[in-house]
């Protein structure tokens, strides 16, 4: 029986302190050295939660996998929205992107094929973090996005998800910041992100939000994945997203599983892997 070469992981590894005090940290999953003969393309990993819970350290099968197929891929935690409002998570990933130019080689990878992947809001800010105008030191080649949101203003109202779709467990089981209501509204979490009261929450606050705005021709390639059947982010956003930076003259592809649900396992499968590494592993 052959066993195969393990993934190398390094955790808790400090890429940056915020402003405020915040000590950042990473996971690196570093593909096996058998795996590749190069430095390995990287990608930075940023989870979902609602801008409100998560962590680095969750879908391990999910970051292990992709390494396997040759993309190492650094886990980054953000500070959240309650905590700091936006831009502060973009600020947080551009800082992980800096120390994967800084410090990637010295753990096999390669510094100058960077992208970025994220879940739920980590897709949303995955999503912000290609489209916003960057210096060398913080853009990156390629976006993956997972069931994320893209469009938060009221003109993407029509593109929510049937309401009698049932919540997946991981979503039902979340674990929210005291002194919020269990689970936060959709509205109340868009109002902490913005940094302002909820009953001001505005559509310029909603537009600034939204990284569908942002769309631009230079925009880097994106594989934007969502299930059909998904009960908190409709498949639309990716739809509406893909469609707008193909209107610009971007690269934009979508993916869509039929009948799978938010964070569906299906995501985390050998097979949907494998088109993940095989657009980044191409585009980086």
């Amino acid at each position: 029986m052959t066993t195969r070469p393990a993934v190398r992981v390094a955790e808790d590894l400090p890429y940056a302190t915020a402003p405020d005090g915040t000590r950042l940290a990473l996971d690196l999953y570093v593909p096996p050295r058998a795996h590749h003969t190069d430095p390995a393309p990287a990608v930075l990993y940023l989870h979902g939660g609602g801008w409100l819970t998560g962590s680095r350290t969750d879908h391990r099968d999910r970051l292990t996998g992709l390494a396997e197929h040759g993309v190492a891929v650094a886990s980054a935690d953000y500070r959240f929205a309650h905590r700091a409002p936006f831009p502060a998570q973009l600020d947080d990933a551009r800082a992980a992107v800096r120390w994967l130019r800084r410090q990637g080689a010295a753990h096999g990878l390669d510094p100058g094929r960077i992208g970025v992947w994220g879940a739920s809001a980590g897709a949303h800010l995955a999503a912000h973090l290609a489209l916003a105008p960057e210096p060398p030191a913080t853009a990156v080649r390629a976006m993956v996005g997972y069931f994320g949101t893209y469009d938060l203003t009221p003109a993407a109202a029509h593109l929510r998800p049937d309401p009698g779709l049932p919540l997946p467990d991981e979503l039902r089981d979340a674990v929210w910041p005291a002194g919020l209501p269990s689970p936060p509204s959709a509205r109340l979490r868009q109002a902490l992100l913005a940094g302002v009261p909820e009953p001001r929450l505005g559509y310029d606050d909603l537009a600034a939000l939204s990284p569908i705005t942002r769309v631009h021709p230079d925009a880097p390639p994106m594989l934007l994945l969502h299930g059909t059947g998904d009960a908190v982010t409709g498949a639309g956003q990716s739809l509406r997203l893909a469609e707008a930076v193909r209107a610009a003259g971007g690269d934009a592809r979508t993916v869509l599983i039929d009948g799978a649900n938010h964070e569906d396992p299906v995501f985390d499968t050998h097979a949907t892997l494998a088109v993940v590494a095989e657009f980044l592993t191409d585009r980086l």
